[in-house]
């Protein structure tokens, strides 16, 4: 599993560095690592996505969104002549 430090992490769920560091605060596994001669603390891809996909599942306008899409897709389906 690819390693990620904080600005690769960041990148790659669209947060910032700084909610990165907070997620370690409450608890997110990471490590250190060498890179360039330099230690910095890495997260494994996995162990990152799991949180990001916790804290959505979590996130009130996450779930307001999900519901506002079933209501449009079930909206779409009662309605005649629709597809």
């Amino acid at each position: 599993m690819p390693l990620l430090t904080y600005r690769e992490a960041a990148k790659r769920v669209h947060r910032s560095r700084r909610t990165i560091r907070h997620w370690r605060m409450q608890g997110m596994p990471m490590m250190w690592a060498l890179r360039d001669g330099q230690r910095v603390r890495v997260v494994e891809l996995r162990v990152l996505l799991s949180w990001w996909r916790q804290k959505l599942k979590n996130d009130p306008i996450v779930q307001q969104r999900i519901r506002a899409e079933k209501r449009r897709e079930e909206a779409a389906h009662d309605t005649p002549g629709a597809t």
